[in-house]
């Protein structure tokens, strides 16, 4: 790290007092929410957090937000409102774990001050959501049963929130999430501009971190053999194992699915393959509870075992190298066969049986009384990070469709939005391959995806720099990128699903940059 760029970014953030900005967008109507102080916590940004009801809903069906005030007068015309994903993960493991004002210390529920938080460049908006995520609140038996009615919920409930915050609807927008946020995003921001709830925002940007917007196939079993064969090293793969895939992806034509996706710009339409393993969306979090067809799992770990798994499925069907690979991961992480990783993690291959866990440190902070009184839930009982019940609910619900279709073209090409989508390379469960793949396949303003291969090199302070710049300050280049027409995309070295919580200064220059510099877009 460079010591004179590393103070002068220092000397930036902290040069301007919180207390300069304090009421600028609260009011007497909003104290109530007002957070004052947190146990075990340094001094806070000056923030709001509670819950609202969703209107038209029935008793009981609250969202819950916690909104910091920006910390640099200099960005005060920019709104981020940040979702996780799952479906149904709070919006406040992004807070806690690299993109808000606070993370633990270690292990411990202790907090400390991040010096990386996105509240330097903008007030930001974290919502758990859908009803019953997180702080959120809803009524039994559950609600909501797919997508449409999430994004009805979440629509209304704005609202409600900026009837509270009116000065905040003339920022400008930045919708940012990961995950199946790539779904959320896209679908809400569609429904603000067009549908029956639509609100006057002026929304700029929608980024889609390791997202699921694309073709469900496309990011899943189209793609992982390649990615197993590119990272073999690193998921210690025997090489019998990944000529069992290698076979398998050329009997179910997935290795000429992504040889049309080599080629910038495309010459066609890339077709995908069937409908394979028959049901696509397969990301469920694979340390909650099996909720998805959980009798399916069949822990593969032989070269015939693996072949059997993809092909011969009775209950995943047809070319089921997702479920395959992820199963052969698993199994291999509790086999003693010299083969896969102790403690694998789909999110972030890189991790191991050292890596600390953040949900159940979470859980226990956010469990706590005198935090839920300070945050203006007191009462609320156990926390859970992610809910199991709205994931089971959302992912057995037809699925909706995908944003890389309809909903995306027509936001980048007839509203204008800037669509920036990012990747980690370490992300296994929605791997950069088949995103870049689901880029390629994507049409807009004209012409299908880029015209030449995202390949530009970035640094850890410059996520756009200009072509052939060399920077004595830029280090080490961490990952490639490119745009074309109004997308970006970016690829971060050595991250892994949530690229936030190990790239915080990279992801701290990319949204300064990228997303609300809008250098690129």
């Amino acid at each position: 790290m460079n010591l004179a760029g590393f103070l002068y970014f220092f000397q930036i953030a902290f040069s301007v007092p919180s207390f300069v900005f304090s009421g600028a967008i609260g009011s007497s109507k909003t104290s109530r929410f007002e957070v004052r102080s947190l146990p075990d916590s340094p001094s806070l940004p000056t923030s709001w957090a509670g819950r609202l009801p969703v209107p038209g809903a029935k008793n009981g069906n609250e969202i819950f937000f916690w909104l910091f005030e920006t910390e640099n007068s200099a960005y005060d015309d920019n709104l981020i409102i940040w979702f996780n994903g799952g479906p149904g993960c709070s919006s406040l493991i992004g807070l806690t774990t690299g993109n808000g004002p606070i993370s633990f210390v270690g292990n411990s529920t202790h907090l400390m001050r991040n010096p990386y938080s996105w509240t330097r460049l903008g007030h930001v908006l974290y919502v758990d959501q859908p009803v019953g995520t997180g702080f959120s609140t809803a009524s039994h038996p559950y609600p909501l049963r797919d997508n449409d009615g999430v994004t009805a919920d979440f629509v209304q409930w704005l609202h409600t929130f900026f009837n509270h915050f009116p000065r905040l609807k003339s920022k400008r927008v930045h919708l940012m999430g990961e995950s199946w946020a790539g779904i959320y995003i896209p679908y809400f921001a569609s429904a603000l501009l067009e549908g029956k709830y639509s609100l006057p925002l002026n929304i700029k940007s929608m980024s889609l971190g390791d997202g699921s917007w694309g073709n469900a196939a496309a990011l899943s079993s189209v793609a992982i053999g390649t990615y197993m064969h590119m990272q073999s090293s690193r998921l210690n793969i025997p090489q019998n194992i990944l000529s069992a895939f290698s076979a398998a992806d050329s009997i179910c034509g997935f290795d000429t699915v992504l040889q049309e996706a080599a080629v910038y710009p495309p010459k066609s339409k890339i077709h995908i393959p069937g409908n394979p393993e028959y049901f696509n969306y397969r990301f469920e979090r694979r340390d909650m509870t099996n909720v998805l067809e959980a009798a399916c799992d069949t822990d593969p770990i032989t070269p015939t075992e693996v072949t059997n798994s993809i092909l011969n499925s009775t209950c995943y069907g047809p070319c089921a190298t997702y479920s395959t690979a992820l199963d052969y991961m698993d199994t291999a992480s509790l086999v003693e066969t010299g083969a896969g990783i102790p403690c694998f993690d789909v999110y972030d291959i890189s991790h191991n049986c050292n890596t600390i866990d953040p949900l159940p440190l979470m859980a226990k902070y956010f469990s706590r009384a005198d935090v839920q009184a300070a945050l203006h839930v007191k009462d609320s009982g156990d926390y859970m990070a992610c809910n199991s019940t709205i994931l089971g609910t959302l992912l057995a619900a037809p699925s909706a469709v995908p944003p890389e279709y309809f909903l995306l073209p027509n936001l980048v090409t007839n509203h204008n939005v800037s669509l920036h989508i990012y990747n980690g390379e370490l992300d296994m469960l929605i791997n950069h391959i088949g995103t870049e793949l689901s880029i390629q396949n994507m049409t807009w303003r004209g012409a299908q995806g880029f015209s030449k291969k995202p390949s530009r090199l970035f640094y850890a302070d410059d996520p756009v720099p200009e072509p052939g710049s060399v920077s004595p300050f830029n280090g080490d280049p961490v990952g490639t990128w490119g745009a074309d027409r109004g997308v970006s995309y970016h690829l971060f070295r050595g991250a892994g699903h949530s690229v936030f919580a190990t790239k915080q200064r990279e992801m701290f220059a990319y949204v300064r940059d990228v997303v609300v510099g809008a250098k690129v877009g």
